[in-house]
């Protein structure tokens, strides 16, 4: 039964939470902000770290099997009946014997197996840690493309309601244009027409802006997101020249924490090999441990208990050798599934080094493809919205038809939406290309 003292406890903590979440609500966040959030909250991330926990722990496993064991045991026996004494003779008894002992056991030599598995362990140990900088470079880079996924569907929202906004003035406009006889009634249930479609795309963009929020709300491990308000500090989109996809690669290929990791994977399954092959080798065994015992005989006299201690006490000392000479060929099998291993760990290393190259050269020519599409838009907009100027005036002088109207509207917003587009992709292709700079550097 839940006792009510601890319901205080779980009010206390509930009130810190809605605390802290109320305070992730009302604040303005920034890219960093976000990334950090997720590292922390991320549960991926937490059981990384806990991975790297119990690395460590058997890292203290493996170099405590170099110290040496220490066991006590007692026994306690009745005899009933015909039995054997002491003086190893049959006799008709209740006998009551204790036993007690202790020993110790140290190993000496194991094939070497016990230092390989600690330099295993490291290699182990090493690789955790690269696979959880990973997972957070991978959560990083998602936190970004879904940061800018926002900030992209809220300029694309801005343009649909600036869409709605001159479909309404050219309502009004058609209205008077009616009234002056200049164009048919038809023209205003065209514009009412395409006020609807212009409606229907401002919801889908709305929605797609709320369905953004939630994407970075679920990696940022959020609660709530409603109000989920960024920051973005506006700059110019500026070429990349100095940026080399070769000279990234050749940098970062040996920091890159996939790389690291799969590197590490390589060492220890080699170190798995050498482990493998020292079942071949004899092991040595040093132990020691003394024994001792008292009986009692319900048809006779014995003596104390202390003095049967001191009487019955057996010191011994002992070394064992075990020689493997046939294990049904069991270590050969383990050698040879060992060494496969190893080869998987390196096609496992030259993927990673390839793909990471294929990701840096990719970045870079969708960074400098999306650079020379903004730079394209820029033209396509001021012509659009020249032209779109051109044909508001023309369109209030009865000179030209809806149809001929919204089309200059809709050339305008999709001038818009492809600089956006292009824009928003160019910052997420230098930014990623900058965070494998970053380790370039390191």
């Amino acid at each position: 039964m839940l006792s009510i003292y601890k319901f205080p406890i779980i009010y206390i903590a509930s009130f810190f939470l809605f605390i802290e979440n109320a305070k992730a609500q009302n604040k303005k966040w920034t890219l960093e902000q976000c990334i950090e959030y997720a590292l922390k909250h991320n549960i991926e991330v937490k059981k990384s770290a806990n991975q790297i926990k119990a690395l460590e722990i058997h890292k203290s496993t493996l170099k405590n099997n170099f110290l040496p064991n220490l066991n006590a045991g007692t026994s306690q026996k009745f005899a009933f009946g015909r039995s054997l004494n002491q003086n190893n003779m049959y006799e008709n008894s209740n006998i009551q014997n204790s036993s007690f002992s202790i020993s110790t056991e140290l190993t000496l030599f194991s094939g070497f197996k016990r230092t390989i598995s600690i330099k295993q362990n490291k290699y182990d140990l090493l690789a955790s840690i690269a696979d959880k900088k990973s997972i957070e470079d991978n959560i990083t880079l998602n936190v970004t493309s879904a940061y800018f996924q926002i900030l992209l569907n809220k300029e694309i929202q801005q343009i649909a309601e600036e869409q709605v906004k001159l479909t309404k003035e050219q309502i009004d406009n058609t209205t008077q244009l009616i009234e002056t006889g200049k164009v048919p009634l038809s023209q205003l249930y065209e514009v009412k027409a395409q006020l609807a479609n212009d409606e229907l795309a401002l919801t889908e963009a709305r929605n797609s802006v709320r369905l953004a929020i939630l994407d970075l709300a679920q990696l940022m491990e959020l609660n709530k997101h409603e109000t989920l308000d960024l920051v973005f500090e506006e700059r110019d989109v500026t070429p990349i020249n100095d940026m080399n996809p070769i000279n990234i690669y050749h940098a970062a290929e040996s920091c890159m924490p996939q790389v690291k990791k799969a590197y590490y994977n390589l060492q220890s399954k080699e170190k798995g090999i050498q482990i493998a092959k020292s079942a071949y080798y004899p092991s040595i065994l040093l132990g020691a441990g003394i024994t001792t015992g008292y009986y009692h005989y319900n048809n006779g006299i014995s003596d104390t208990f202390k003095k049967q201690l001191n009487n019955n006490m057996q010191k011994s000392i002992y070394i064992t050798i075990n020689i493997p000479i046939f294990d049904r060929f069991s270590t050969h099998n383990q050698i040879k599934t060992a060494r496969i291993e190893e080869s998987n760990a390196k096609l496992s290393l030259i993927n990673e080094q390839k793909t990471l190259y294929k990701n840096i050269e990719k970045t870079y020519i969708d960074a400098i493809t999306s650079y020379e599409k903004y730079q394209a838009t820029v033209k396509s907009v001021v012509a659009t919205q020249e032209a779109h100027r051109y044909a508001i005036e023309k369109y209030a002088a009865g000179k030209s038809s809806v149809f001929e109207y919204n089309e200059q509207k809709i050339k305008l917003a999709d001038a818009l939406s492809q600089q956006t587009q292009a824009k928003y992709t160019f910052f997420l292709k230098e930014y990623i290309l900058n965070y494998y700079s970053c380790y370039a550097l390191d």
